[in-house]
């Protein structure tokens, strides 16, 4: 099945800080919408509203595009990830995916020893060896 995915960053003008602006993410998949912090700020002139990037050299520019890109492919190696194993991928999973938010997939061992605990605990009430 074929999905249209995309990662956009903008700033949120309205928390403005002696001009310096958040930078906030947005992942979009088959148009269901996911917003989160960046955690990073940058002044706002020097911010690129048509690029989704900061503009110029400057020592600022390029530390915040080198993380910009380094969130981008976060978020694609999740997608990737999620859409391997699931057969329906939402942008809320993405981004609970690059956050740690979530389902933590466990070994097959870790779930049997988890299961053997349990029944260990209900030998003598409800169950027999």
């Amino acid at each position: 099945m074929r999905s249209t995915f995309k990662t956009v960053f903008y700033v949120n003008g309205s928390k403005e800080r002696n001009g310096v602006v958040p930078i906030m993410g947005r992942v979009t998949i088959n148009g269901t919408i996911a917003q989160f912090s960046c955690k990073l700020s940058v002044t706002k002139a020097i911010w690129d509203a048509k690029g989704n990037r900061a503009k110029g050299r400057s020592k600022e520019a390029n530390e915040v595009n080198f993380a910009l890109d380094n969130i981008k492919a976060q978020i694609a190696k999740h997608y990737q990830r999620l859409s391997d194993r699931e057969a329906f991928v939402t942008a809320e999973m993405v981004r609970n995916a690059y956050q740690g938010i979530g389902t933590e997939y466990e070994t097959l061992l870790r779930a049997f020893d988890k299961e053997n605990a349990a029944f260990a605990q209900r030998v003598g009430k409800d169950r027999a060896v």
